[in-house]
């Protein structure tokens, strides 16, 4: 337990000092999901809706919601699976440092919410929208049991800015359905002037 207390302490450490940085994937920051170059989202068709025998809703999330900053319970994008990507269009080019995964906080969900968390996960960047792979920026596993909140620091060889990010989930905590994807952040480095730069 002291063992698990202190990784608790360093963890919340790291999260104090690292998320106040800007994140480049906020939807309301100009990014977006570029959806051709998506997973599809898992269909729930155990979540249909109906209204007088017509069919309302046919329970399925946007990839969207990664680029959202409400981080409530189920309010997530599902992908069929434990294996999937989505490619996010940057509002501006920058030069990527880090990357903060979020799951859901609190013990609400906690058990089953766990399984469908993503676990390891590769991050690439690209100048391109339509380059097949990009550069490889680094893999890392989400210990989405300790902290829904984790920072990852990004490697250094990238040289010049990226217009797009690609996250590549490898695997999740044991879920055989689908895997589900809360706030996905974007730390970096813009160019000095604030404005576009050639690439």
């Amino acid at each position: 337990q002291a063992v698990q207390d202190v990784i608790n302490q360093v963890l919340e450490k790291l999260e104090e000092n690292q998320v106040p940085m800007p994140d480049y994937a906020l939807k309301s920051s100009g990014a977006a999901v570029i959806h051709a170059r998506t997973s599809p989202s898992f269909r729930n068709t155990k979540g249909k809706v109906f209204l007088h025998s017509l069919l309302v809703l046919d329970y399925m999330r946007s990839p969207d919601l990664l680029l959202e900053p409400e981080n409530q319970p189920g309010n997530c994008w599902p992908f069929p699976g434990s294996q999937g990507h989505v490619v996010i269009k940057l509002p501006v080019p920058i030069i990527p440092r880090a990357v903060t995964m979020d799951h859901v906080s609190g013990t609400t969900f906690h058990g089953e919410s766990i399984s469908r968390a993503p676990k390891d996960f590769a991050v690439y960047g690209m100048k391109e929208e339509h380059e097949e792979q990009g550069t490889f920026l680094g893999q890392f596993t989400f210990l989405a049991a300790l902290n829904p909140t984790q920072t990852f620091q990004l490697k250094e060889e990238l040289s010049g800015f990226v217009n797009y990010l690609r996250l590549q989930v490898l695997s999740n905590w044991g879920h055989p359905d689908y895997t589900c994807l809360y706030r996905f952040r974007v730390h970096g480095d813009p160019p000095k002037d604030g404005g576009k730069v050639s690439v």
